[in-house]
């Protein structure tokens, strides 16, 4: 009592697929996310920017950065645990993130950034950690 023809596997029975494929691009569709190329994600580079580079320091973050040969600015987040929820953790490194991505990616030289937040930073503001990520950019180029 089965299908009339023959009828292959995943057509038919529990394998069968719930939803359409997904399709995948290799960067952004819609060009508001922080493209992947500006990532900085090898620990050995990160670990190298962080102990090579220069930095400078704010109540509520640290950067470190060192010239990269790639043409343009490549940056990376750390954010500790410091006893926070994984909630609170990932919205500060987005807040951060967008801050960056928005406004100040476009004026940084080509450096390996590494922007590293302190336990106070949160408790910071927005428009506190803006400010420093601002100043701190301009202290960059």
């Amino acid at each position: 009592m089965g299908a009339c023809g023959p009828v292959t596997a995943a057509q038919e029975g529990a394998q069968a697929p719930h939803r359409p494929t997904a399709v995948q691009a290799p960067e952004s569709l819609t060009g508001e996310r922080f493209p992947r190329r500006v990532r900085l994600a090898r620990s050995a580079e990160l670990t190298a920017c962080w102990e090579e580079g220069r930095r400078w320091r704010t109540t509520h973050l640290e950067l470190a950065w060192r010239p990269n040969q790639a043409g343009h600015p490549r940056i990376a987040f750390v954010v500790p645990r410091f006893q926070f929820t994984a909630v609170a953790r990932n919205r500060l490194r987005r807040r951060l993130r967008e801050m960056l991505r928005r406004e100040a990616l476009a004026t940084l030289p080509p450096v390996d950034l590494v922007v590293r937040t302190k336990r106070i930073a949160y408790a910071a503001t927005p428009s506190t950690l803006h400010a420093e990520l601002t100043d701190g950019v301009k202290h960059i180029t």
